[in-house]
């Protein structure tokens, strides 16, 4: 018989076997080679030969980046260091311990290296040499939360990650010199071009390029990891570390890119007008002319648009839009009519790579010149227009600036509202306030005030759902930038002080719309609408109501849920045709269930704890039992 000794010895090493097998839970800084096993990110490219390198992180966290002498230097949270990273072989070759605990910005100016911290309130120097790092040196900061760092050789440029801002500091007292709003809701890193500012934001993996004299939003790329974390330009390439993937991407900036298309939906779009004749008399002569869709940049046509019923006849209107005319007769009081195109399409965002340094120069042909030309609701010798342009004309002469000026004034002059119908340019400037298609009508004229040709488009727009209905829709102005074409400018929607959403609108559209028209000012069969318009004769006491309405409905995705579409810089006003060049979606591998892991090794320890209570418990009734 074994005795109570025995018996828990046994019962322990059992024990001690489960301990032994049930995995610990991870308290060490992350390992890279471990997490890429967990999760793993295809990067997203631009142009084929835009990526030129992926590299695995040699550090677990990093959160700056800076270039010395063709090396890397790179700030690395996990460990508070700092880590010079050798290019040639890959190699880590020194490290100095971070002044604080959690080392973010970092950037080399004059020869010293600036080290930030997330929770200090001051800046770090160090001298950088051959074989040593010297110097304790501080600088005031007098901001919140400094997150990317950069040098442009004057001044430091800094992340501030929670008041989502971008800080001009004075390298020799910390002075802030000025500020302005950084882009999106997320800002990390930040870098220098030699003339433009570059600054990631994580919450929708995109990086910006700012005129750091205006803040203005340039252009913008998408990131090719997930969580864009440190940036910085070196050898003509830009230098991206991600912090979730934990890989450092060398990316060659696109060259001669016209328009990025990207974030493609496929839907099935159908508009239609219901007519219904009332009162009494007839309604003669009724006639409906619908506009018809059109392939363009970030438009692009399934299947070719069916109608129902089938048009009396199809023509163009001085625009050269092409339109559908249904003549549908005399309506008895209580009858209705319906009209209708249904197509499915291809709906990408579209963001043009506008370069303000490098536009062709504005040359207006006979085409052009009728983008130029007033028109009633226009009206561009009214005084307001004039007393409105009187600060801009003290601007330098330059076709990006001047628009990009009256773009910004407007969104800061008008608020949204849809009263008093559809007025004219100069009654929307004095009242301040303006429908969609009153803040186009505004934009346009000021465009061709400044010389800048310009006209409008109409769409009909998704309404916060995949599947939704519109009877409201939507108007934007485009305007004529040499070497790129027609350019969406849309005031109504880039409201508001997020640097982001404004430089998205102009020159940019979303996938939340089909585009239905295009035209300069009155059409001959639209007159001043855009989707459809309609004609006909009362007579007696008759009434005519109409309901037009547009209908979304998602189509299957391909098997490539997003693709990036690549357009080259041309001067053709015509459509553009567009490569397409696949960009990969992040491939996820399934992730360690460490909360399993957890229950696992307490089952194991209470598992064990019960068998060796249970076993003296056995003993001890067993010897009793014995006696």
């Amino acid at each position: 018989m074994l005795s109570t000794l025995q018996i828990s010895l046994i019962v322990s090493l059992f024990c001690g076997q489960l301990l032994q097998k049930a995995p610990e839970p991870r308290t060490s800084p992350p390992d890279p080679a471990i997490e890429q096993e967990e999760q793993d990110y295809t990067p997203v490219v631009i142009q084929q030969d835009s990526l030129i390198e992926t590299i695995e992180s040699p550090v677990a966290e990093p959160m700056g980046l800076a270039v010395y002498e063709g090396q890397l230097w790179i700030s690395d949270m996990a460990t508070r260091k700092i880590h010079e990273f050798r290019l040639v072989d890959r190699k880590l070759v020194r490290s100095i311990d971070a002044p604080g605990l959690m080392p973010t910005g970092l950037t080399v100016h004059k020869g010293m290296l600036i080290i930030a911290d997330r929770q200090m309130d001051k800046l770090h120097r160090r001298r950088i040499s051959d074989d040593s790092i010297t110097g304790a040196e501080t600088l005031p900061y007098y901001e919140k939360w400094a997150w990317g760092m950069v040098s442009d050789g004057k001044s430091l440029w800094i992340v501030d990650a929670q008041d989502r801002k971008i800080h001009q500091i004075d390298p020799d007292d910390g002075t802030t010199i000025r500020s302005f709003a950084a882009p999106g809701t997320h800002p990390t890193a930040i870098a220098w071009d030699g003339a433009f500012l570059w600054v990631a934001e994580h919450a929708t993996n995109t990086i910006y390029r700012m005129d750091p004299e205006t803040g203005w939003v340039v252009s913008s790329l998408p990131s090719p990891g997930p969580y864009p974390s440190a940036m910085v330009f070196f050898d003509g390439t830009l230098w991206i570390a991600d912090y979730q993937s934990r890989r450092f991407y060398r990316v060659k900036l696109p060259e001669k890119l016209r328009v990025i298309e990207d974030d493609e939906r496929r839907v099935r779009a159908t508009y239609q007008v219901v007519y219904r004749a009332g009162g009494t008399g007839k309604v003669r002569k009724l006639t409906s002319f619908l506009a018809v869709p059109r392939e363009l940049a970030g438009q692009r046509i399934i299947t070719p648009v069916r109608f129902d019923p089938q048009p009396t006849r199809m023509v163009r209107d001085r625009w050269g839009q092409e339109i559908a005319v249904f003549e549908l007769g005399d309506l008895a009081p209580g009858e209705t009519r319906t009209v209708r195109w249904i197509g499915d399409f291809s709906l990408f965002r579209v963001r043009y790579q506008i370069d303000p340094a490098h536009l062709e120069p504005l040359r207006t042909d006979r085409e052009l010149s009728q983008y130029l030309a007033d028109d009633k609701k226009y009206n561009l010798k009214h005084q307001a227009l004039t007393d409105w342009m009187k600060d801009l004309s003290r601007a330098p002469a330059h076709p990006y600036r001047t628009a990009r000026l009256i773009y910004e004034k407007l969104v800061d002059s008008i608020v949204y509202e849809r009263t008093g119908g559809w007025n004219n340019a100069a009654a929307v400037l004095a009242r301040k306030s303006g429908s969609c298609s009153e803040y186009t009508f505004a934009l346009v004229a000021l465009l061709r005030r400044a010389g800048i040709p310009a006209r409008y488009v109409g769409a009909i727009s998704e309404r916060g759902d995949a599947a939704s209905f519109d009877d409201v829709f939507h108007r934007w102005a485009e305007m004529w930038m040499p070497g790129y074409g027609w350019i969406p400018v849309d005031a109504n929607a880039g409201t508001g002080p997020d640097p982001a959403v404004r430089g998205q609108h102009f020159g940019g559209r979303s996938n939340r719309h089909v585009v239905t028209t295009i035209g300069g000012g009155a059409s001959e069969y639209l007159d001043w609408t855009y989707n459809h318009n309609t004609r006909y004769e009362l007579e007696g006491q008759a009434t005519l109501d109409e309901q037009p309405i547009g209908r979304y409905r998602p189509l299957k995705a391909k098997p490539t849920s997003r693709n990036i579409l690549l357009v080259e810089k041309t001067a053709d006003p015509g459509p553009a045709q567009a490569p397409v060049c696949p960009a990969v979606v992040p491939q996820l591998k399934p992730v360690p269930d460490h909360t399993r892991t957890n229950s696992l090794l307490w089952g194991a320890l209470f598992g064990g704890l019960f068998l060796l209570v249970l076993g003296i418990y056995i003993a001890i009734r067993m010897q009793n039992r014995s006696r």
